[in-house]
């Protein structure tokens, strides 16, 4: 088999030398031109630089220049059932073509079977000037010459890769398609080799191939407690979305602040805002006021309040309460080992989780120590009455609370 290698280009005669406006191509723009799959001779679409219409238009008419490049088609050597295939569609104005596409590669193109051409009737179009092929090694291939190739073809790979390509016809019987290192470079598909399909394509085929798909409407019902079993239908207000937005009643869960002697929240700075996080935050202000779980504040106490960018793109808010929790006292109630936790679901086979709606919004913070988590933001100062996030002793309180609630069920499976 022939390794794999960048195809070589040469041309007989030799170019002319002293040739003005022949800039030769920066490895950037070279790249550029790969991933796009632009011609590397005038960066237009849809043909390559062996048969770019703008170098052809600057080649003499009497001229005998004959193209030629290195690199395989079909390795003769290679054994049937360790080359790789792919099904695909070539679809023409009436129909698609399924045909299986060899991937080589140490082809230096995209290559079609002329008799498979021929009995699909795609069709063909002389190449000037005439390609000769030969191996790395300057051998002659059983293909010498390429006169001819196809126009632009709609090619479709499994149910979503669609692209126009064209191909140089060869005579190739035991391959109709070839799809050769500059289409691999290009899409760089990611080949799941236990199950034989292509299982990732590149950001380029994201951007230009991938078929977007229809979005699918989903109507949501109002829930039928008729069929959810009965023995969960007394907690069905613990998972009630509306209870999650009122503010929760005073109980022995209470957040407390405890301060050091001596010691003051500090007042911290007011941090400058996007507009995209300016009109977040306001929209964060009105719901937290309409809930209840915040207010205006008159403290002395006010830390920073900006976001931070989630990996779904949206924003979280966050408040910078490093100052408030250096003047805390710690509560020291353990938190849960992971290592332990992964010992008990040793052996385990059926998991469920429950989702708290508002988490830590179900504490309220312990009267009288509201104005400790007041916080600055440039359309005014605030203060919470439920548990926000941040707080050095938010886990410890909040995981008091859930086990105190679930105590006869800890540590049974």
């Amino acid at each position: 088999m022939i390794p794999p290698s960048s195809p070589q280009f040469t041309t007989s005669p030799s170019e002319e030398p002293m040739q003005l406006g022949k800039a030769r191509l920066s490895a950037q723009e070279k790249l550029r031109r790969r991933l796009s799959g632009l011609c590397l001779y005038c960066g237009g679409q849809s043909h390559l630089a062996v048969s770019c219409p703008v170098k052809l238009g600057n080649t003499p008419a009497s001229s005998k220049t004959v193209v030629s490049f290195a690199g395989s088609i079909v390795p003769k050597s290679v054994e049937q059932s360790h080359q790789f295939h792919v099904p695909v569609q070539i679809r023409l104005s009436s129909q698609a073509i399924p045909v299986s596409a060899f991937l080589d590669s140490g082809a230096a193109g995209n290559f079609m079977d002329l008799a498979f051409a021929k009995k699909v009737g795609i069709s063909l179009f002389p190449v000037a000037p005439p390609i000769r092929v030969f191996a790395i090694d300057d051998r002659p291939l059983s293909t010498d010459t390429i006169t001819l190739t196809t126009g632009e073809l709609s090619v479709q790979i499994g149910a979503l890769h669609l692209e126009k390509m064209s191909f140089l016809i060869i005579s190739c019987p035991s391959s109709p398609v070839v799809l050769g290192l500059p289409w691999l470079r290009l899409h760089n598909p990611s080949i799941d080799w236990s199950s034989g399909q292509i299982s990732r394509w590149s950001q380029y085929c994201q951007r230009h191939c991938l078929i977007p798909q229809p979005l699918q409407r989903v109507t949501v019902s109002s829930t039928s407690f008729s069929t959810v079993p009965s023995v969960f239908r007394d907690f069905s207000d613990v998972f009630c979305k509306k209870s999650a937005e009122f503010l929760p009643p005073h109980r022995q869960y209470d957040c407390p602040i405890d301060l050091l002697p001596g010691t003051m929240p500090p007042r911290g700075r007011t941090y400058p805002l996007s507009p995209a996080e300016t009109a977040a935050m306001k929209e964060y202000i009105s719901e937290n006021l309409q809930r209840g779980f915040i207010r205006p504040s008159t403290s002395p106490a006010g830390a920073g309040f900006f976001f931070v960018e989630k990996k779904d793109g949206g924003l979280r808010p966050c408040i910078d309460y490093r100052g408030l929790n250096k003047i805390t006292v710690k509560n020291r109630y353990p938190l849960p080992l992971i290592s332990e936790l992964f010992d008990q679901l040793k052996g385990a086979k059926i998991f469920s989780k429950l989702d708290l709606r508002g988490a830590y919004n179900l504490i309220r913070i312990r009267e009288g120590d509201e104005w400790k988590t007041a916080f600055n933001t440039r359309d005014g100062h605030y203060e919470y009455l439920v548990m926000p996030f941040g707080l050095c002793n938010a886990p410890a309180v909040f995981q008091e609370f859930v086990n105190d609630i679930f105590r006869d069920l800890l540590g049974k499976s």
